[in-house]
């Protein structure tokens, strides 16, 4: 896979997310040099402009809310990323895992800053910060994705979501992460 393309894991999420809300891929690819079902086989990344404009495309449809509830059920509806994520015994090792390992390889086109403190009662609290390398064009949709798909991660260990405070843009967002009480 090359720097400007997200991993074929992604391109299953965004599958199995226009699949979950019955949305054509044909009519979502309309108009771009993608074969859609390609696209539904996975066979390597998807470049960032495409699926940049694949996911404007979902949440165009949808509308922002409808959007962000698609989102937050795309991990555990993505074959592949609940194999390798319910491996994990916690939230946190998972976030770990998600942001220090797993996100670089995804998404090569980002710069991703991660640290960890507590709250007063001993729960965790992560702050990601992710920012879009130069050359790359903004996509708010792909950074208002992450923040309640990332949240809901915990659900594939059968926990609840981490609590989300977020504050997105065109070329990243900040997003923390709390563990729920």
């Amino acid at each position: 896979m090359n720097d400007r393309a997200v991993a074929h894991v992604v391109v299953e999420m965004l599958v199995a997310m226009a699949d979950r809300e019955e949305l054509s891929l044909e009519a979502l690819c309309e108009g771009l040099p993608i074969d859609p079902a390609l696209l539904r086989r996975r066979l390597g990344g998807l470049e960032w402009d495409h699926f940049a404009t694949l996911m404007e495309r979902l949440e165009a449809h949808l509308g922002p809310a409808a959007f962000r509830e698609a989102c937050a059920l795309v991990p555990e509806r993505s074959p592949t990323s609940a194999r390798i994520l319910r491996r994990f015994v916690s939230g946190r090792l998972l976030l770990h895992f998600v942001f220090r390992a797993m996100g670089p390889s995804m998404y090569p086109m980002y710069r991703t800053a991660f640290s960890e403190a507590q709250t007063a009662d001993g729960r965790g609290v992560f702050h990601v910060n992710l920012e879009l390398r130069p050359g790359f064009r903004d996509c708010r949709a792909v950074f208002s994705a992450h923040g309640v798909a990332t949240a809901a991660l915990p659900r594939l260990l059968g926990q609840p979501p981490f609590l989300l405070r977020e504050e997105v843009r065109p070329r990243g967002g900040d997003y923390w992460f709390t563990e729920p009480g």
